[in-house]
């Protein structure tokens, strides 16, 4: 009996962490828009949202929509309108990061919907602030203006470029996040 219940906490585990794995991964994405994204890149354009931070309280980084559209130029990948418009999140803060990166997503593609781009894709990063006041985890969001969910992405400490990294601020979110988009958007 011992052993049947080690090969199914065992078996829980690994089908939880491909879960994590595939949702940090482009898992919530729909694969048409995500095709339609990478095939564009070079050629496309990006409205970029002040940064979600969200912790104890929450604030919103115009900074970093400065920032990441510079990047996202600067890189070659899409010229990019900076708005100062901040996207409401409306999911609650939990355990479990997937989930926030995927009630996140949703809301973003809705408001998306809602609220028409002048561009061809919108980006949308969220920091997430432990109660030490120390960033434990970044998400990042494309949606096309479709609203649909192109491309998204978690960091957290099972990433190794987090877990290397030493973290303090929301400004050190941003520099991570524009660090990494470059081997996650290639054209």
């Amino acid at each position: 009996m011992g052993l049947c219940r080690k090969i199914g906490w065992t078996v829980t585990m690994v089908v939880a962490v491909g879960f994590v794995v595939t949702s940090g991964c482009r898992g919530i994405a729909d694969p048409e828009a995500r095709a339609a994204l990478m095939e564009s890149l070079g050629n496309t354009s990006f409205t970029v949202f002040p940064a979600f931070v969200r912790g104890e309280e929450t604030s919103y980084d115009g900074d970093a929509a400065r920032a990441i559209g510079e990047f996202l130029v600067g890189d070659g990948l899409a010229e990019a309108a900076v708005s100062e418009e901040e996207v409401t999140i409306t999911g609650s803060w939990g355990r479990n990061q997937a989930k926030m990166l995927e009630e996140s997503a949703a809301d973003f593609a809705t408001y998306v919907k809602e609220h028409p781009l002048e561009t061809d894709y919108a980006l949308l990063a969220e920091y997430l602030i432990g109660g030490r006041g120390n960033p434990i985890g970044i998400h990042c969001y494309i949606v096309d203006a479709a609203g649909r969910i192109a491309w998204a992405r978690l960091w957290n400490s099972h990433h190794d470029p987090f877990s290397q990294a030493i973290l303090n601020t929301p400004e050190d979110c941003t520099a991570l996040l524009i660090q990494e988009l470059p081997g996650e958007l290639e054209p």
